[in-house]
């Protein structure tokens, strides 16, 4: 059994949910965070009797019996948890005053479609085809791709063998290029409204969720459902210090041995893992020591 120390930096969903994997395979952690409560980018605030909600407008795996609904449900995020599935997922309003309504029912989007739009009837119905063979596609979230077998590759394979025509055309074009297509004005414009650069394959899976009520809103918002997984991870038996910033990885030979916070402190552990954002890791933390090609060219051509 592990008998090591492990220090994470940052109180996010990915620095709180290693804390509690790595609590339930004993090893000994702590988490610092620079901020004084749980969540990091999965937040939400109160304001005037109002959530204001910063992150999650909807959860991948929020309904039982999916892959991802089993992992929420390891770091205690989902246990006694109502969730809401949405009839729609937005609304775009144009200058004359129609309304675009993207339903989370296929069915009543496709008819909706179809009613703004009757020239457009054979893209409409190219889409939806597209969307319906997305709520079949059952994406694989039990093992990280790097941890797979040569088994494990072959079994990947012949599963994904029937979508990669599909993800490999969706995939290519842009939302904002599809939307080109039609030839209704209002709705050529009204589709690209949203995240226009996005590939189509992400909108198509994200309304395939939706339609199979496993990416509902989980009630209490982000911060709660933080604080769900927050309390898991003290359960285990994990530490967090808050308002404790990290400004420097501390290296030994090539290998990460502890952390220097801003107050001057030092803390050292067996395995240091950073779930603070890449950029701050990578050029504050390690001072840009370990930079290769690959790595700085995420930074300079990759699209934010």
């Amino acid at each position: 059994m592990p008998d090591k120390s492990i220090i994470i930096i940052g109180a996010g969903i990915a620095g709180l949910s290693t804390g509690c994997y790595s609590q339930m395979n004993d090893y000994r952690t702590q988490i610092f965070e620079l901020h004084d409560k749980p969540g990091g980018l999965c937040t939400s605030w109160k304001r005037k009797g109002y959530t204001i909600d910063g992150c999650i407008h909807w959860l991948v795996g929020s309904r039982p019996g999916t892959g991802f609904y089993r992992i929420w449900e390891e770091v205690g995020a989902v246990q006694g948890r109502r969730m809401i599935d949405h009839k729609e997922y937005m609304r775009v309003e144009g200058k004359e005053g129609k309304v675009f309504i993207v339903y989370t029912d296929i069915n009543r989007l496709e008819q909706h479609m179809k009613e703004l739009a009757p020239e457009d009837k054979d893209i409409t119905e190219e889409f939806i085809k597209a969307l319906r063979s997305c709520t079949r596609f059952d994406m694989p979230v039990d093992k990280a791709p790097e941890l797979y077998s040569p088994i494990d590759r072959l079994k990947m394979m012949f599963k994904m063998l029937p979508y990669l025509g599909m993800m490999k055309k969706w995939g290519r074009i842009s939302i904002q290029d599809f939307a080109k297509r039609f030839k209704n004005p209002f709705l050529r414009e009204a589709l690209s409204f949203n995240l226009p650069d996005f590939p189509m394959i992400g909108m198509l899976i994200t309304l395939a969720w939706l339609h199979q009520k496993t990416a509902g809103y989980p009630v209490g918002g982000s911060l709660e459902f933080a604080r769900a997984i927050e309390q898991r991870y003290l359960d285990l038996g994990g530490e967090i210090n808050y308002k404790s910033p990290v400004t420097k990885i501390l290296v030994k030979n090539d290998q990460a041995i502890g952390v220097r916070l801003a107050n001057g402190t030092e803390h050292h552990a067996d395995i240091i893992i950073s779930a603070a954002d890449g950029h701050t890791t990578i050029f504050n933390m390690l001072n840009g020591e370990y930079i290769n090609n690959k790595i700085q060219g995420y930074y300079d051509q990759l699209p934010v």
